[in-house]
């Protein structure tokens, strides 16, 4: 017993942390997993690929679907299929794993070992991490918590530990790859990035410090690239995705300039756009009797509330799918000489004034805001903010007898009729989920203002616990902005599936930051 006492008194860190573990594996590693299969562009396409794999045929064969999102997360279903796991297992270890990691690299700015500990348990345990849209659906959102601590344990890292620069360096290229390999919507890691490349090399003024600072923008440019050499070696397309780079991005984004000759709400490409595209183009080879007979068949869709026309959140999926119906593309290839083509005649008829050009957004993903939609942005941010803070429609998926099981993947699978509209699959959350949830939901409530006291006390300061606030806060308003934009502008963008990484910053804020309070009692 003695040596026992003396064993844990030396390592009494590891060995919760280690107990934790445990707790949290057997608290999720059983749960079951889901997938929409009507969801075509998104569970739907997920189950192919991770099929694809399985066969050995890579993402399966060339189509309108096959490079629009990243690959990492069907490799991921793919390798837990290998070592015979349960995707909960599988997703439970990742997660566990990589809140190890963040607090091993926090321990470089928060010293208490205690209080680390604290830190640990409210991210082991935050009820977003075994929710229904951000864990046990079979969608790439439920990895990017997971990919969130990578990523901020990395930059932590990179900015406070003066020992392993090369190998912090490289963790921060691999953490980029996933991500930006998993999802496309990563605008608010560019100023993260940037500060942690200038403050690196601003620190230490040396040429060797530039060479290592540059080492996460060369793994993840290896990276892309890499992956867009397999693209062109099985589909004759040299891109990571076609939404990103690709002849589609710089045609699609040409159409989207074309200017309108009716402005209507949420609507970036109007039908009377692709008139004129029917009219005065040779390419676009679709009649305006195809084009109606295809609206008529797919904007009559439960999600789509505008009549006659595919509202911002559809069209960029549809326009191709259109396209591809009609032409047939056999390979990348043969797609990106068709939108080669394409944007040449709409370049000369910008040139000849028979298009007029209109200003439009650096992503293909964002529409230009009418005025009314300015005015109800500010609301969309403050109820984004609330609902976060709420932990609104946070629940967890245990009854599973009314769904259908596919025993190859071991998950059940459904229809669902509104789109990515996944919390009322749970009409009552289980008492335990919802006895954390409502703990975490107060937690939020009461300690986001003192700790965003705290914050602004201390905001001309530029200790460890300022800078990591700082990088915090950004990567928190980009996201909270991001998606009430995306809400106001384009679709219904207010749901957890969309805000899973805001839950972990906010969390991550308040605890740094009521550090700092602590820290000022003991100094007293």
């Amino acid at each position: 017993m003695k040596q026992v006492k003396l064993f844990f008194k030396k390592h009494w860190f590891i060995t919760i942390i280690l107990v934790l573990c445990i707790i949290r594996f057997l608290f999720t590693y059983k749960l079951p997993n889901f997938y929409l299969y009507l969801m075509s562009y998104d569970d739907g396409l997920t189950i192919e690929q991770f099929n694809s794999l399985i066969s050995g045929n890579y993402l399966g064969i060339y189509g309108v679907r096959t490079i629009i999102k990243g690959p990492i997360f069907p490799f991921l279903l793919f390798i837990s299929k290998i070592y015979k796991m349960n995707f909960s297992t599988f997703f439970t270890l990742l997660y566990i794993f990589a809140c190890i990691y963040f607090i091993y690299s926090l321990k470089n700015v928060i010293k208490n070992k205690k209080y680390l500990i604290i830190i640990f348990v409210v991210l082991l345990f935050n009820p977003v991490t075994y929710s229904q849209d951000l864990f046990q659906r079979l969608y790439r959102n439920s990895i990017s918590i997971t990919e969130l601590l990578f990523f901020l344990g990395s930059v932590i890292r990179i900015l406070f530990n003066k020992d392993k620069k090369i190998l912090n360096n490289i963790l921060f290229g691999i953490s980029l790859s996933f991500m930006f390999l998993t999802r496309e919507d990563n605008l608010w890691t560019y100023p993260v990035i940037i500060f942690v490349i200038v403050y690196s090399i601003f620190k230490n003024r040396k040429m060797k410090t530039v060479i290592i600072s540059l080492i996460p923008m060369i793994i993840l440019y290896g990276s892309l690239n890499l992956v867009s050499f397999i693209n062109y070696k099985h589909y004759g397309i040299y891109t990571y995705n076609e939404i990103q780079k690709s002849e589609f991005h710089n045609t699609y984004k040409k159409i989207l300039q074309i200017k309108d000759d009716e402005k209507i709400e949420k609507v970036a490409i109007p039908k009377s756009t692709l008139y004129k595209l029917s009219d005065y183009t040779k390419t676009f080879n679709l009649t305006r009797e195809e084009i109606d007979r295809f609206y008529k068949g797919h904007a009559s869709l439960r999600d789509e509330p505008y009549k006659g026309e595919i509202y911002n959140g559809n069209i960029i999926w549809y326009l191709r799918l259109m396209i591809n119906n009609k032409n047939k593309f056999k390979s990348g290839k043969e797609s990106q000489a068709y939108y080669k083509k394409l944007g040449k005649e709409i370049d000369k008829l910008f040139d000849d004034g028979t298009f007029q050009k209109e200003f439009i957004m650096p992503s293909a993903f964002m529409s230009v805001p009418r005025k009314s939609e300015i005015k109800e942005l500010p609301k969309n941010i403050i109820d984004t903010i609330l609902y976060t803070t709420k932990y609104k429609d946070i629940k967890t998926l245990t009854r599973t007898k009314i769904y259908k099981y596919d025993a190859a993947i071991n998950s059940y699978y459904f229809a669902y009729g509104d789109y990515h509209e996944t919390v009322k699959i749970v009409s009552k959350n289980p008492m335990k989920y919802e006895i954390i949830r409502i703990i975490y939901m107060w937690f939020t409530i009461i300690f986001s203002i003192v700790s965003l006291i705290l914050y602004l006390r201390n905001i001309k300061k530029f200790d460890e616990i300022s800078i990591v606030s700082h990088i915090l806060m950004v990567c928190y308003l980009l996201i909270v902005g991001g998606v009430a934009y995306t809400h106001t502008t384009a679709f219904h963008a207010i749901r957890p599936l969309y805000l899973g990484n805001v839950y972990i910053l906010q969390s991550i804020f308040i605890l740094i930051n009521l550090y700092r309070f602590k820290k000022f009692k003991n100094n007293r």
